[in-house]
Formats: structure tokens, C-alpha cells, sequence
């Protein structure tokens, strides 16, 4: 059964220097979600103890800081990948698709400061 979702319908979670749209994120289905977000400055340092996560960068630019190395940036049309349990910071003005496996759990994140 095919699923279209009408992502414009989708209302955004504000969370400071991010906003979120959870596109897909369905307890049934355990393998994966999707999300759209909007870094609109420095998120905080975290680690996702459960999933692997893929970014794509949609539009914009930014950072990501993984673990202790030094940031590398992203354009538009960069992929992303955080393994689980690895710590990371993102910044930047920039939209992110993100892609998490298994599906991402907000009782599985860990803000570091």
C-alpha cells in the first residue's frame, strides 16, 4: 500500500535554533523515519543512542562537527551520514531531509551540554 504524504499539511516543531517537521515517524513501522529541519543557527551537541541518521542537505549551508574533529561544512546536495551513539553538532542556516534507522525516539537522544 503506498502512502503519499502532504508534507505543506505538516505543522513545524520549534526547538530554538531548529524546527522539525516529523514527515514520517510511525510506531508500526519500526525500520525508519523522516523528518525536515531547519537549522536557523548552532543545535546542541547530541548523540542518538538508538539510530543511524542520514542528512541531506535540501537548501542553505552549515556545519556539522562530529565527535571531536573539526567542522566541515555542507552545501546543498550534501549526504550526511551520523552513525548511533556518535556526538555531533550541526549549525548553520540550512533545510535537512534526515533519514533514521531504526526510527527515531526523542527518549533516545542525549544533549551533551
Amino acid at each position: 500500500m503506498a502512502i503519499i504524504i502532504k508534507t505543506q499539511q505538516i505543522s513545524e516543531e520549534d526547538f530554538g535554533a531548529i524546527k522539525v517537521k516529523n514527515l514520517f515517524n510511525k510506531p508500526e513501522f519500526e525500520q525508519m523515519s523522516v523528518a525536515m529541519i531547519r537549522v536557523q543557527g548552532v543545535n546542541r551537541r547530541h548523540i542518538n543512542r538508538k539510530s543511524d541518521e542520514f542528512y541531506y542537505v535540501l537548501e542553505g549551508t552549515g556545519t556539522f562537527a562530529v565527535d571531536d574533529e573539526e567542522a566541515s561544512p555542507v552545501a546543498t546536495g550534501d549526504l550526511i551520514f551520523i552513525p548511533r551513539n556518535t556526538a555531533f553538532v550541526d549549525s548553520g542556516q540550512m533545510t535537512l531531509l534526515v533519514f533514521s534507522s531504526p526510527r527515531y525516539e526523542v527518549s533516545q537522544i542525549e544533549y551533551m551540554e
